[in-house]
């Protein structure tokens, strides 16, 4: 799968937010945007994802414009998932099925067949023991990879993380999470494989 952003454009209140961007994302690449506050990180991310909409410009998945009018928004973010900076999982669901939602009721895979996937991903991740438990069990930084899992599980394709991990944010952490803080980035790289390319911004845009 390759990712191709040409001479991306986007405007706020007469603020250029995205001005003539270009990025390409090679199959098993893991690119990091980085900059200061509102350079247009996350607002990248979402026009990928075709939460925002870009002023000029396209983005194209395989050589498709999915920026394109006439575009179905719902049918490409089936090809892609994305981890915000607010994690929103489902409080009253546990976390293999906040894992599973997306693939059983967009992608219709069975539920059997998702947890088993799900599972194995989560296991992957460190939190095979934590798979029946709730969200509200799990530390902040055992949350945000339960994010990072349902975006990448394998019937996504392109995962992206709007991720608010500041260095200083490390010294509110516990030392656990702290280390899953640190990690999350590795081993959303190899759990991703074959089947996603993940693209992390860092920090707050």
């Amino acid at each position: 799968m390759k990712l191709s952003v040409e001479s991306a454009r986007k405007i706020y209140d007469e603020k250029v937010v995205l001005d003539d961007v270009d990025l390409t994302v090679d199959t098993h690449e893991v690119v990091c945007l980085i900059g200061a506050s509102g350079s247009g990180k996350s607002t990248l991310l979402k026009a990928i994802n075709l939460h925002v909409p870009l002023d000029g410009g396209r983005i194209l998945l395989d050589g498709e414009e999915i920026t394109a009018p006439g575009v179905n928004a719902n049918q490409v973010r089936t090809r892609m998932g994305i981890v915000f900076q607010a994690f929103n999982l489902f409080p009253h669901m546990k976390v293999v099925d906040n894992v599973t939602l997306g693939p059983r009721r967009a992608a219709g895979v069975d539920r059997g067949v998702a947890e088993v996937s799900a599972r194995r991903l989560l296991d992957r991740f460190g939190l095979g023991d934590k798979a029946d438990d709730y969200p509200d069990r799990l530390s902040g930084g055992q949350q945000q990879l339960v994010g990072v899992a349902r975006a990448i599980v394998a019937w996504k394709r392109l995962s992206a993380s709007i991720s608010s991990a500041a260095p200083a944010m490390l010294t509110f952490m516990s030392r656990s999470d702290a280390r899953i803080a640190v990690s999350s980035r590795r081993l959303a790289r190899t759990a991703a494989r074959p089947a996603a390319v993940p693209s992390t911004a860092t920090r707050n845009s």
